[in-house]
C-alpha cells in the first residue's frame, strides 16, 4: 500500500482492489511509469499549488513522461536552510524563515549576531507577544512546531509526548509553508499555543485539509478523470499504452476522491 500512502484506506476497499488487479495485468512497468504514479502518491490537496501539480500529473499520464523530476520536489522547502531563500520564487520559503528566526528568537536559540539582515523585527515583536510567557510545556511545543516546520524529523518524533497536550501536538504536526492557509493558520497556531489552548476545528486548516473551493474544483476533476476512464480501458483492451494510462487515471480519480471525501462511485474499472 505504500503508493496509496497519501490517502487513508482499506486495502479491501474494492475500488482500490479494482485497481490493485488492474495493475498486476500490466506486469512489469517502465521507471518512467513508476515516477508518474508516485507523483500522483505526493499529490496534496492542501498545497497551494494544487492545481499546478494536478495539472503537470494528468499531462504526464497522456504522454506517459513525468514532466517532473521527483528527486527536485521540494527543493526550496526551508528545510535546506537559508541558501534556499535567493531560489525561492514564491515567496512561502522567505515568510517562513521569517517565523523560523522568530520562534528561535523566542527559544533564545538564535544570538542576535546569527540572525540574517533579512529578518523582520516586526514578525518577530508579534510572535513573541503571542507566546508570552515561557513554561517547559510551552518551550516544548514550540519546538515541536519548528522541528514540523523545518522537517527536523529526529526531534520531531521526540518532542510529541502526548497526554493533555495531544490536540495542540497535533495541529502543530500538521503544519508547513506549503499549506494553502499559511501564514494565517501558523499565527493562529502560535497564538493557542501562547494561551495553551487548542485553536477551535472550525478555524484551524492544517495539512490535509481542503476549503469548500477546492472540494468544488477537485469533484469537477474527478468527474472529468472518470470520463476519461471507459474510453481508455476499451482502447487499452489493444494497446498497453492506453491501459497502463487507464491504470494512472484511475489512482489519480481515487486519489482525488479520498483526499476530499466524495461520495461518488469510480463508475469503469476493469475487474
Amino acid at each position: 500500500m505504500k503508493a496509496w500512502s497519501n490517502i487513508q484506506i482499506s486495502p479491501q476497499d474494492p475500488e482500490i482492489v479494482k485497481i490493485n488487479n488492474l495493475e498486476k495485468k500490466l506486469g512489469e512497468l517502465p521507471d518512467r511509469v513508476h515516477k508518474i504514479r508516485e507523483l500522483i502518491t505526493r499529490f496534496e490537496v492542501c498545497h497551494f499549488k494544487y492545481q499546478q501539480h494536478l495539472r503537470k500529473i494528468k499531462n504526464s499520464i497522456i504522454d506517459l513522461v513525468p514532466s517532473v523530476d521527483t528527486t527536485k520536489i521540494g527543493i526550496n522547502h526551508i528545510q535546506y536552510g537559508e541558501n534556499v531563500l535567493n531560489k525561492d520564487t514564491t515567496g512561502k520559503s522567505v515568510i517562513g524563515q521569517q517565523y523560523v528566526w522568530a520562534i528561535k528568537e523566542w527559544l533564545n536559540e538564535n544570538p542576535s549576531n546569527e540572525i540574517s539582515g533579512h529578518y523582520d523585527k516586526k514578525i518577530g515583536q508579534q510572535i513573541h507577544k503571542w507566546l508570552g510567557d515561557k513554561n517547559p510545556d510551552k518551550i516544548r511545543l514550540v519546538r515541536l512546531l519548528l522541528a514540523r516546520l523545518t522537517w527536523d524529523w529526529k526531534s520531531y518524533e521526540k518532542l510529541q509526548h502526548g497526554g493533555e497536550l495531544k490536540d495542540i501536538e497535533l495541529q502543530a504536526c500538521r503544519m508547513d509553508i506549503c499549506h494553502y492557509a499559511f501564514p494565517k493558520n501558523l499565527d493562529l497556531l502560535l497564538q493557542g499555543i501562547g494561551q495553551m489552548k487548542l485553536v477551535k476545528e472550525k478555524e484551524f486548516e492544517g495539512c490535509g485539509s481542503y476549503d469548500n473551493n477546492i472540494k468544488a474544483h477537485l469533484e469537477k476533476e474527478f468527474l472529468d478523470l472518470d470520463g476519461m476512464l471507459k474510453s481508455l480501458i476499451i482502447i487499452g483492451k489493444s494497446d498497453r499504452n492506453e491501459l497502463i494510462k487507464a491504470w494512472l487515471i484511475a489512482c489519480l480519480a481515487k486519489t482525488i476522491k479520498e483526499d476530499v471525501n466524495l461520495s461518488i462511485p469510480i463508475t469503469y474499472i476493469e475487474s
